[in-house]
């Protein structure tokens, strides 16, 4: 069943259980603290901490140009929600990161691929790929470019479809 096909009631209080499941996570993880937009995007220089270009305050979302706050370590990942673990982004570069964290080392890569190893859907390809391997192909999919070339697209697509 889509979301579409559910009935807004019901998908309304999906979304509330999922924030309250988020919220009780971010108290569980060494609590928060206040910040906001402004706050990060002065500390940050309003520069994108994904794709390196400059975020304009004025732009508002859904544009995906729009200033954003993104966990450098997911709350759900175990990352605290202060600010030492958030940075400002495109929201479109928050977006298209989601909640993918780039690999740094062989010994991430190596943890990744042993669990890997014990899907059995995914254990043909974590014994064809080194964690060396793994790191070279995390960090390229974490490039800013590649983030500003995500960005450009959905900017066109955004103005196409005039919204």
């Amino acid at each position: 069943m889509s979301e579409a096909d559910v009935p807004a009631s019901r998908r309304s209080a999906a979304r509330r259980a999922q924030d309250r499941r988020r919220r009780e996570r971010m108290r569980g993880g060494g609590g928060g603290e206040r910040y906001t937009v402004d706050g990060i995007g002065e500390r940050d220089g309003w520069i994108c901490g994904l794709c390196l270009d400059p975020v304009s305050k004025g732009y508002r979302h859904p544009d995906p140009r729009s200033p954003s706050i993104d966990h450098v370590r997911a709350v759900a990942d175990g990352g605290t929600d202060t600010r030492d673990n958030v940075r400002l982004t495109h929201w479109g570069c928050n977006h298209e990161r989601n909640d993918s964290t780039p690999l740094r080392t062989v010994g991430e890569a190596e943890a990744q691929r042993a669990v890997l190893l014990r899907i059995p859907g995914l254990r043909e390809y974590a014994e064809s790929v080194t964690a060396l391997d793994m790191v070279r192909r995390s960090q390229a999919r974490h490039s800013p470019e590649r983030y500003r070339a995500r960005l450009a697209r959905r900017v066109e697509r955004y103005e196409r479809e005039g919204r």
